[in-house]
């Protein structure tokens, strides 16, 4: 998907420019100001000279035909160079018509603002010096009409009037930021697709925040209590959900946080300025300081922001956005918390998606669980009723009654390990942290009993996945002792599991190499192959001594 990036600070701005709307709004404004200024110059003149007369006619005309495109929608891109043409047009009518000079310089305020909205308040200010440049370039040119009209009062009057052009400017960035937020958000509601789940929304909305507000670090913080994910992204590491004791860690420091935006920096020992800021008309919670410098030292940053996702006079979570450096932008954080709203509508949507989606999935697997247990289930229920019949009949002293009752504990198995499956399927419960391990074990066990080799298994007594991560593995685990039995003359194989911040590893040696006494023919299992590939893991085959096999695969949670 495309990302916009949109900068918020200083002259970088976005690739896209004001909306539609602004540039509409920008070429009505265009068209009132030439015809107000030729009627007023027609009124106040008795005589209007050729030159002064063409160039207002062309401008005229020129905002005429810039209207008519953007009513039209013939308009494919946006472009800063019309505003200069809107300020260079001002200063040379002062030129022209000097009785009007101070007029014309309040005409300037418009594409000073329009410009600071549509491309950020650097080209607004850098348009305001040219300006200023051509309009002190106008008093000092001796042949000019405003030179010989005017007296030093009244060029002092016009310059003192455009020194106060930069405030249209500095007022007009709030208001750019927000039309900027409103149009990225708008833009991100047409492009997020909420049926990839909450926590892929999450991931590209934390890239787009992150983008749009150049931080360094940015955190999406959303209840853990709702299931929901903590995102956050940095500029370094990419995008990563949290894990659970970071997201309680989080969500504890930001507990004090009131209902507003705020802002933090950290501050060295001589500077006695207050490191917390609220932009609101709010007393400062006792020990909230303490907690914002925990959260920005947890996120590696000097200064941060924070802002409340609220909505419906409801809280749902919080966004942050860190900054490595001494500064960062204030407005930005007012802007955002603006839009705020808006923002947590996108996620909104996705966890209202993933809330059907898993309703959906309830009623399935509660259907597909009644099947099962009616069905699929009977068949193993008399074999297990035959196995102990048989057994029952075999005296005990007889060498086959061990086997039989070897065959009827594993047929026991099978049947406990198929009703937790309808249960789990039947319930929803996935059962992460329970299935894994027991379903390994067992399947060791029978493997061991029913193929006479000795397997040995190393794994925690829990391991922590989902049940799609655990039925993976399983089936790995399972693959790789079939490919041992089928083509190795291996009697032992050790089996290890284990899992690490980020990883899960699986182990498996044999000892064929020295059963034939030389070390096997390579082989590549295709399908295990294909299998850890889906699971974005590797797969490696090695020969530690020289002689036996062992096979390490990585699978990342």
């Amino acid at each position: 998907m495309a990302t916009t990036i949109l900068t918020l600070k200083g002259m970088a701005t976005s690739d896209q420019g004001p909306s539609v709307e602004i540039r509409r709004f920008s070429a009505g404004m265009r068209v009132i100001t030439a015809l107000l200024t030729t009627a007023l110059l027609l009124m106040h003149e008795d005589s209007i000279d050729v030159p002064t007369l063409t160039v207002l006619l062309t401008y005229c005309m020129w905002s005429a035909w810039l209207l008519w495109v953007e009513a039209s929608g013939r308009a494919r891109h946006s472009a800063l160079w019309p505003y200069w043409i809107d300020a260079a047009w001002s200063c040379l009518i002062m030129k022209l018509w000097s009785a009007g000079a101070m007029m014309m310089v309040i005409t300037l305020v418009y594409p000073v603002a329009l410009a600071t909205i549509g491309y950020g308040v650097g080209q607004g200010l850098l348009l305001t010096l040219f300006a200023l440049l051509l309009t002190i370039g106008l008093i000092v040119d001796n042949s000019s009409e405003l030179m010989r009209r005017l007296g030093w009062r009244e060029y002092m009057q016009v310059l003192l009037i455009l020194s106060l052009v930069p405030a249209a400017a500095l007022v007009a960035r709030p208001m750019g930021l927000r039309l900027r937020w409103l149009a990225m958000l708008g833009e991100l509601e047409g492009q997020l697709d909420p049926r990839r789940g909450l926590d892929s929304t999450c991931a590209e909305l934390g890239e787009h925040l992150r983008n749009a507000t150049q931080a360094d670090v940015v955190a999406l913080v959303l209840p853990s209590s709702l299931g929901a994910p903590a995102m956050i992204v940095s500029r370094e590491d990419g995008c990563f959900r949290a894990t659970t004791e970071v997201h309680a860690r989080l969500e504890h420091l930001l507990v004090q946080a009131p209902v507003c935006p705020m802002s933090y920096v950290k501050r060295p020992w001589w500077d006695l300025r207050s490191s917390t800021r609220l932009h609101a008309d709010l007393p400062l919670p006792d020990g909230l300081s303490t907690h914002l410098a925990e959260l920005a030292l947890t996120l590696d940053v000097r200064n941060l922001h924070i802002v409340p996702l609220t909505r419906y006079a409801r809280q749902h979570g919080h966004f942050l956005a860190g900054y490595h450096g001494k500064r960062a932008p204030v407005y930005d954080v007012v802007a955002l918390a603006d839009a705020a709203p808006d923002l947590l509508r996108v996620i909104e949507r996705a966890t209202l998606v993933d809330q059907l989606q898993e309703e959906s999935a309830g009623h399935e697997r509660a259907r597909i669980g009644r099947d099962l247990h009616d069905s699929a289930i009977q068949p193993y229920l008399g074999l297990k009723y035959a196995v102990e019949s048989v057994a029952l009949r075999i005296p005990l002293d007889n060498p086959a009654r061990a086997e039989v009752d070897s065959l009827a504990e594993l047929v026991n198995g099978e049947v406990a390990a198929l009703r937790e499956l309808i249960s789990g399927l039947r319930t929803g419960n996935e059962h992460g942290d329970s299935t894994l391990v027991p379903a390994v074990r067992r399947q060791v066990r029978r493997f061991s009993v029913l193929f006479g080799i000795d397997v040995e298994i190393d794994c925690p007594d829990t391991l922590a996945t989902t049940r799609a991560m655990a039925s993976s593995i399983f089936h790995m685990v399972n693959e790789v002792l079939n490919n041992i039995r089928k083509h190795t003359a291996a009697r032992r194989v050790w089996v290890s599991l284990s899992v690490d911040a980020s990883m899960i590893h699986l182990v498996v040696r044999d000892d064929a190499g020295s059963m034939n006494g030389r070390r096997v023919n390579d082989f590549r299992p295709t399908s295990l192959i294909e299998r850890v590939a889906e699971l974005h893991g590797t797969l490696h085959i090695s020969y530690p001594d020289s002689l036996n096999t062992e096979l390490v695969i990585q699978i990342p949670l």
